[in-house]
């Protein structure tokens, strides 16, 4: 936890506020969000801005310099300037990684004439070094070099400048080295973070770097809805409106659902909602921004909460005019169940939950055979079967029961009087008698048809194992491919699984 200052709500005066790890500023256009990532700069000496008004040139060959200069330059150049002010420091950036490597080399030629032994264990990563770790984590297609002075990318057996790049790379490396160039226990206040980024980048990036500098703390400043709901964040401050050096805002629950009042504030008419289920800054959030990119994709938690919250915005007087749909998972609902969440603008998945989407025959095929190991698809099919006939005993009396829970709800919501309480207590156990079967596919069924049936949230994680990952490793890979040459050939897979939403 660190005490950040900021400008109190409706008076100006300064309080200390707690944040954790990040924390999002979000509001419309002209509500004053640029000028208070300023004055947070101003109020904290251990601060970095990086202003949404950035040129993206840059030299392929990066000059000399020598580290004080270098860093000193980069750091006081765009220090306390106006919000307003474009950042056109790209090129000094690169010089400063150069410098921050000729640094490094040079403390351990002093290091070895002076008698110590120095190897690849206790000679220190550079900042550049880690630069090209983050960049091949993010852009794992296009590689990047940094040496001999000059910036360049491959694009398989091609190599060019950097100055080729997309708009998306060249801010992406940008981006990753101001963050890792910054001073120790910085606070990092990033200036529209999304601006040029595809939207199942930006999430990726901003975690990967959060990651790498666990010291700081990020303050991301946005009117961009899709970043400010799927990142995962300790504070969410909303700023209403700015006049005579005041700002007033509030502070959000940043797990709750946001507020319907924001909506109609940053939304507008510009794109359709869809809620769906899931966490904040969770992966499986991002392949439903990939897909359904011409939507704002808002995660709710539970299937419940994005039933509430796509019929609460129906009835909104004010968005008679906006579509709002929801997603959820399939999850052993009747075909009763599904067709009635679809009347209401509820839509299902075609799998028993998101997840089994990273383990459908097509995805492991595509990913073996980028690994260049084609022979584990089958083994890891057979390993998902060994696991779905462990597990089936209990799948099914899980099934039943949420499907048992789900039903009483439902149908002791329609109880308004005595007799319609009568009523439920004749009729709900038969009812209850035919829903409490489920029927589940056979353990040398399709894939797919298992996929269909089997709720495991930590499949993906028994399985990787086959292909040498940990933690996140697999869907890691899954979603990069959503950034090359893969794409398209990723979101035909997904449309076989995923409804098609008006």
């Amino acid at each position: 936890m660190k005490n950040i200052q900021i400008p109190n709500t409706g008076d100006g005066s300064q309080i200390n506020l707690g944040v954790e790890k990040s924390m999002i500023i979000i509001g419309s256009n002209g509500a004053g969000k640029s000028r208070l990532g300023s004055k947070i700069e101003q109020l904290n000496a251990s601060s970095k801005r990086i202003s949404s008004q950035r040129y993206l040139q840059l030299n392929e060959i990066v000059q000399k310099q020598d580290y004080e200069t270098a860093v000193s330059t980069l750091n006081n150049n765009y220090k306390n300037q106006p919000s307003i002010q474009p950042q056109n420091d790209y090129q000094q950036v690169l010089i400063s990684l150069f410098a921050q490597e000729s640094r490094r080399n040079e403390d351990g030629i002093k290091a070895i004439q002076a008698g110590t032994v120095v190897n690849q264990e206790n000679l220190p990563l550079s900042i550049k070094e880690k630069v090209l770790d983050v960049w091949n984590f993010i852009f794992p297609y296009r590689p990047l070099k940094l040496d001999r002075d000059r910036v360049r990318v491959t694009d398989d057996s091609s190599e060019f400048s950097a100055i080729e790049m997309s708009d998306g790379e060249k801010v992406g490396l940008y981006l990753i080295s101001q963050i890792l160039l910054a001073a120790d226990s910085s606070i990092l206040i990033i200036d529209e973070p999304e601006l040029h980024l595809h939207k199942a980048l930006m999430v990726r990036l901003w975690n990967k770097l959060e990651e790498s500098r666990s010291d700081c703390i990020f303050i991301y400043i946005t009117h961009d809805l899709d970043f400010a709901v799927t990142k995962s964040s300790s504070k969410l401050l909303w700023i209403k409106n700015y006049k005579n050096n005041i700002w007033n805002w509030i502070e959000l629950d940043s797990n709750k659902v946001i507020p319907e009042n924001l909506f109609l504030e940053i939304l507008g008419s510009r794109k359709p909602i869809l809620f769906v289920e899931g966490d904040r800054g969770s992966l499986d959030i991002q392949i439903y921004q990939a897909y359904y990119e011409n939507f704002t994709v808002i995660p709710c938690g539970s299937c419940e909460k994005v039933i509430e919250a796509v019929k609460g915005l129906k009835a909104h007087p004010h968005l008679h005019d906006k579509n709002v749909y929801g997603l959820i998972d399939k999850d052993f609902r009747t075909n009763e169940q599904l067709a009635s969440l679809k009347a209401d603008g509820v839509f299902c998945i075609d799998l028993n939950e998101v997840e089994n989407l990273f383990l459908v025959p097509e995805v492991i095929e595509i990913t073996c055979t980028h690994l260049g190991k084609i022979d584990k698809k089958e083994e890891i099919i057979a390993e998902i079967r060994k696991i779905y006939t462990r597990d089936k005993e209990k799948v099914a009396f899980t099934a039943s029961k949420n499907r048992m829970h789900r039903h009483l709800g439902e149908k002791f919501g329609t109880v308004k009087s005595n007799d319609d309480y009568d009523n439920f207590k004749k009729d709900i156990f038969s009812e209850l008698d035919q829903l409490v079967t489920i029927v589940l596919p056979d353990i040398d069924a399709e894939l797919v048809e298992i996929l269909r049936a089997y709720p495991h949230k930590g499949l993906v994680y028994e399985i990787q194992g086959k292909l040498e990952f940990s933690k996140n490793g697999y869907k890691n890979l899954v979603l990069s491919f959503l950034l090359s040459e893969k794409r398209k050939e990723l979101i035909e897979i997904f449309k076989l699984y995923l409804p098609e939403i008006p």
